[in-house]
């Protein structure tokens, strides 16, 4: 699902040139900062002889403002000449200057608002870089309205209305470019029904059920094109252990390997190599630590290492290294400022630094230079404005800019534009639906 401001350094290099007519030697010395990320050099020699000693300094100073951070560091160009008889010599070698734009996000912004207030919904990032937004909770009811934002005009605007009510459900945007819906509540209870988003179209069409109802599950579009449903919450009142796989080109569901330990609000992480890593949740006997992986090729689950700390409500990213990061939730002793890094090689789990602020039901993304922005969330002290970014090169957190609106449940995309949209949720004043970008 972001302000950002592009910070461009740009520094010149000074050149010396000395040059005696006896011999006609030109020496050029050339020095770069390792610091600068965009260096233009310019080696200027002009010497000009006379009947009489000369010695000329002429110093050029360009100051340049833009809207974006720039600082811009002076060429001065020092030219000593001692001649003895009439000689000229000119040599001008140029490197044009390249300029490096880094997205570091800033400071939230309002857009417009959803033509709906809901909280709990899913946003799904379409192939025409519009985002779907779908269903959710509204005033204590279940919603089937769904609705398109278009990042080139700002704007909200109605799409065709889903079958079913729901809200805690799962949104995959299949291969074919359809959005896949599932389960969740609705008005009959808990849902094992499925419907497809034609984003041509904008219609929604039924497909198969799932064999059996859950909300707060997690899913997964494999490598294959198939989509994993993992655990969950049924309307008997059990975590769920069952797993089971959509085939697009059929429309039917089919049992997979069963989990290890049922749970449910947990995390789905689809790993560099294809395999999915589920971890933490909830389930009868409390918070849950453990983690396990699936494997496509055999739909077997497998135990990796326990999380050092027992969590739901959290987030789960995968980061570029290919470690997956786990940051905040809620657990035995409260909400959670701490995060921890999964390390596929390994298949155990490490602390890393510590959110500066604990939080719950927040939402996390993956920025465009690998870095993990956190936003929003509640804690015991109340509902969160506060965003703050994870630097997957050092382990820390630093606070970047706070959000407009203080919201928990709400949804988080990252646009093709490497901005970040934030949707719905709860606030302080309850069901919410405005939407704000971090530009």
């Amino acid at each position: 699902m972001t302000t950002t401001i592009a910070s461009t350094i740009t520094t010149t290099t000074s050149t010396t040139s000395r040059t005696s007519t006896t011999s006609t030697t030109t020496r050029t010395t050339s020095t770069t900062s390792p610091t600068t990320r965009t260096t233009s050099t310019t080696s200027t020699t002009s010497t000009t002889s006379t009947t009489t000693t000369t010695r000329t300094t002429s110093t050029t100073s360009t100051t340049t403002r833009t809207t974006s951070t720039t600082l811009t560091t002076s060429t001065t160009t020092t030219t000593r000449t001692t001649a003895t008889t009439t000689r000229t010599t000119s040599k001008t070698s140029t490197t044009p200057s390249t300029t490096t734009t880094t997205y570091i996000p800033s400071r939230w912004l309002n857009t417009s608002s959803m033509n709906s207030p809901r909280y709990t919904h899913t946003t799904t990032v379409l192939s025409s870089g519009k985002v779907l937004i779908v269903g959710g909770y509204s005033y204590s009811v279940s919603m089937f309205s769904a609705e398109l934002y278009d990042s080139s005009t700002g704007l909200f605007t109605t799409t065709g209305n889903m079958n079913t009510l729901r809200y805690y459900h799962t949104a995959s945007m299949l291969n074919n470019g359809e959005v896949l819906v599932a389960g969740g509540y609705d008005s009959d209870g808990y849902s094992y029904t499925a419907e497809r988003y034609n984003s041509s179209t904008g219609i929604w069409t039924m497909t198969g059920n799932m064999n059996a109802a859950r909300y707060a599950h997690t899913a997964s579009v494999l490598a294959n094109g198939k989509v994993l449903v993992v655990g969950g919450y049924n309307e008997l009142g059990h975590y769920l252990t069952s797993t089971e796989l959509y085939d697009p080109s059929t429309g039917i569901w089919t049992y997979t390997g069963n989990l290890n330990t049922g749970r449910y609000a947990q995390t789905a992480s689809i790993l560099t190599n294809g395999k999915v890593l589920v971890s933490g949740g909830y389930n009868s006997v409390g918070y849950v630590n453990s983690a396990e992986l699936y494997d496509p090729s055999t739909g077997v689950w497998t135990k990796v290492g326990n999380m050092t700390i027992a969590r739901y409500l959290h987030t789960a990213s995968l980061l570029t290294n290919g470690k997956v990061l786990v940051a905040g939730g809620y657990t035995f002793v409260g909400y959670l400022n701490s995060a921890e890094l999964y390390d596929p090689s390994t298949g155990l789990w490490t602390r890393t630094g510590e959110m500066n602020t604990a939080r719950q039901v927040h939402t996390a993304s993956i920025l465009a230079n690998g870095n993990v922005i956190v936003a929003g969330g509640s804690n015991s002290v109340g509902i969160l404005n506060s965003a703050e970014l994870y630097n997957s090169l050092t382990g820390l957190w630093t606070m970047g800019g706070n959000m407009t609106i203080a919201r928990y449940f709400h949804a988080a995309s990252v646009l093709t534009n490497g901005r970040i949209l934030a949707t719905g949720g709860l606030g302080v004043s309850g069901d919410l639906n405005s939407a704000e970008l971090c530009v």
